[in-house]
């Protein structure tokens, strides 16, 4: 008997690997295994001691990844300020 709670069975989204999400950022698995260490991107790490296995929820991962790119890339200057060949 599977029990849902508050929910309909077709609306959970499934937990993930590192490396389906590594494929769906199109980053290496060690790249995700590093934000999720670092508390870049939502995970949720469980097993082992000194090694967790992390899964992960695709569309946490995608708002995360999301905000951490905006933060990352530098927007571009304005023409006005750059600098003009001397060709």
């Amino acid at each position: 008997m599977n029990i849902v709670w508050g929910t309909s069975a077709s609306s959970l989204e499934p937990f993930v690997d590192a490396q389906v999400t590594a494929d769906f950022l199109s980053v290496t698995r060690a790249e995700v295994l590093k934000l999720a260490r670092e508390g870049k991107i939502r995970s949720y790490p469980y097993r082992g001691i000194k090694r967790h296995v992390y899964r992960f929820r695709l569309s946490e991962v995608s708002e995360d990844f999301e905000k951490l790119a905006r933060a990352t890339i530098p927007a571009a200057a304005p023409v006005s300020q750059r600098r003009k060949s001397n060709g």
